[in-house]
């Protein structure tokens, strides 16, 4: 887990456990059998619809390469080699391709019904119980769980969980019976048994049971979906039912009511799936009487990506989001097409080439079996048109997306985040702003770190791309921005008409600099003529202080007096910079790691005690 993460204990008598009342509500309203978003390879009728579809096909023939030319599962050596070696990079890959071969040997055996792929998954599932933990490496540093000391649960181990309840509730009826026993006692052994126990006590309780993130809605929707498909007792159901019911709101609870979500589209997709998850699996289990999607706050973080659409196909890459990160085609049109629902008053037929499942990678088997099985028609669905809306504003969060008017000769956008340093995935880049041209960031958020055991560890913000250096943002006295979330960019100002957006943010709490006074960083998107981009800083000092800002880019840079051109091919923008009453220098430093854009730092030769400093972005 990260550095931060610990379990807890509640105090003495708490515990976190359903009320009996509630669970028996639930187990009065829960279906007489185990259910799945998955149906029982004997329900042919549900199956056999994708045998000649692309998207059967398409497992096919991943399957029968993995029968082929099978990857390894997870071994108890590559664990120890990842903690000796101190690298993730061997074991994330090998765990990602036992996940993946898992997936769609499954679901070529479940469309295609022929026993072809069952001895390999079952050859892979007996590998797997030889494993003395499925939990990461990185979350066991210690090696308690590997000696058998502790039984934790993360996201990896509970996938892996996922993969044996897929195989005994999907292809239950085609294995034996010990196979199966074999398959109910790890998972008892491993999952349900140590975090019911722990529940229970009310002591060395899972921290992702109350954080507000991803892990919260990922870990509790596995807990979930496996009692529903798995367990016998329809009470042992019920509890864990009632118990993701009254927890999943911590995942909702780290979103603001303007639903950003602050870890960008890429863990919006993680998580938000796990908590669609959760809301069908709660309205199966309720017969319709609870969904958990049906509040305006789960409406707005299920509409986020299409309000964080910059243009098309493009998005922030704010915190530890890929540039290129793109939302699940699926999870942006799920609330306009699960089953029992009607879609949004905005929604078209989508185009004939659409196809939710595409982009959906084999290594993630919940979106396959959501859209699968949980829409009104798979094959003919309803879509949203991409955002044409000016600007997006998160007020809460403080964040401003600017787009080009229809008037606007060139497609010019523009982004703007304020906050706090105590967000998820948080890259201390208060101030940070992008600009796009014709599809192309010019200026930008390089995004995350390949991950490494540094990455969620104390020393995470040594690195140049998560900390403030590795975004345009300033640099005071030579000190970066504080993480945390008492370091805050509140908005002062916020006014926007159809020809010109401005706002201003107020910087100085992100840094811990006793002679700042004063800093305030001014963002006006212009979408007259071409389109232009100004910012400027405000800054006052108690004694002279050095001040430098910076601009990212991927782009080839051309310097001239007072002026910059970033360019990605014919595509370019240029940038006038002046201060008032000081001389400024240019300089460049290549970021240390992977995309390894350029900074381009912009700093006062002498120390100043006041300072407005003025960037004016155009299309070239």
């Amino acid at each position: 887990m990260g550095a931060y993460d610990f379990n807890f204990n509640l105090p003495s008598g708490e515990t976190f456990c359903p009320s009996p009342e509630r669970v028996r509500a639930i187990s009065k309203l829960l279906p007489a059998d185990n259910f799945s978003t998955a149906p029982r390879i004997t329900d042919r009728t549900a199956w056999d619809q994708w045998r000649e579809d692309s998207f059967g096909q398409r497992m096919l023939r991943e399957a029968r390469e993995a029968v082929r030319n099978p990857s390894p599962t997870i071994t108890d050596q590559v664990f120890l080699d990842c903690l000796k070696n101190e690298s993730v990079t061997e074991y994330n890959a090998m765990n990602r391709a036992t996940r993946t071969q898992f997936n769609v040997l499954i679901l070529a055996e479940a469309i295609f019904n022929e026993g072809e792929f069952l001895t390999q998954i079952e050859a892979d599932a007996r590998s797997l119980t030889q494993v003395r933990t499925w939990v990461h490496p990185n979350n066991d540093l210690e090696r308690k769980n590997f000696e058998g000391h502790a039984q934790d649960n993360d996201l990896h181990s509970l996938h892996h969980s996922m993969s044996f309840v897929f195989i005994h509730h999907v292809l239950g009826a085609r294995i034996s019976d010990e196979f199966r026993e074999l398959l109910s006692s790890e998972l008892n052994r491993r999952m349900f048994t140590p975090t019911r126990n722990r529940i229970e006590a009310g002591r060395d309780m899972d921290w992702w049971l109350i954080v507000k993130h991803n892990w919260n809605s990922v870990c509790l929707s596995c807990y979930a979906h496996a009692a529903v498909a798995m367990l016998p007792d329809v009470e042992d159901r019920a509890w864990w039912v009632s118990l993701t019911e009254s927890l999943a709101c911590n995942f909702t609870d780290g979103f603001a009511d303007d639903g950003l979500c602050t870890e960008g589209v890429g863990y919006w997709s993680y998580g938000f799936t796990h908590y669609v998850l959760i809301a069908e699996i709660i309205r199966t289990a309720t017969g319709n009487a609870l969904d958990l999607l049906d509040t305006p706050k789960a409406r707005q973080i299920a509409r986020f990506a299409d309000r964080a659409e910059i243009q098309p196909g493009k998005y922030p890459a704010f915190s530890d989001c890929s540039l290129t990160a793109q939302p699940g085609l699926w999870l942006r049109s799920w609330l306009d097409n699960r089953r029992d629902s009607q879609p949004d008053s905005l929604a078209q037929p989508a185009p004939a080439d659409f196809d939710a499942l595409a982009d959906i990678q084999s290594v993630t088997i919940d979106p396959m079996l959501l859209w699968m099985f949980g829409t009104r028609d798979p094959h003919q669905p309803m879509v949203r048109p991409p955002a044409v809306a000016l600007r997006d504003f998160f007020a809460p969060s403080h964040f401003l997306i600017c787009r080009s008017a229809a008037t606007t000769n060139r497609k010019f956008a523009a982004t703007f985040l304020g906050g706090n340093n105590g967000v998820n995935h948080n890259h201390n880049d208060l101030g940070t702003f992008t600009v796009l041209l014709d599809g192309k960031a010019l200026i930008y958020d390089p995004g995350p770190e390949v991950y490494s055991m540094r990455t969620f560890s104390v020393d995470r913000y040594d690195s140049q791309l998560l900390n403030s250096y590795g975004h345009p943002v300033p640099l005071i006295g030579g000190k970066l921005q504080e993480p945390g979330p008492t370091h805050q960019a509140p908005a002062l100002l916020s006014e926007f008409t159809d020809k010109v957006d401005r706002m201003i943010l107020d910087l100085r709490g992100a840094y811990d600099c006793p002679t700042l006074r004063k800093l305030e960083r001014e963002f006006i998107c212009d979408r007259r003529g071409d389109g232009s981009l100004t910012i400027t800083d405000t800054v006052e000092f108690s004694e002279p202080t050095a001040y430098e800002s910076a601009l990212i880019t991927s782009g080839e840079i051309t310097e001239s007096d007072q002026s910059l051109r970033f360019a990605d091919g014919a595509t370019a923008i240029s940038i006038e910079y002046t201060a008032d009453s000081t001389k400024l220098q240019v300089s460049r430093d290549t970021i240390n790691q992977p995309p390894h854009p350029t900074r381009v730092a912009i700093a006062t030769i002498e120390k100043v005690s006041n300072l407005t400093l003025r960037f004016v972005i155009r299309p070239d």
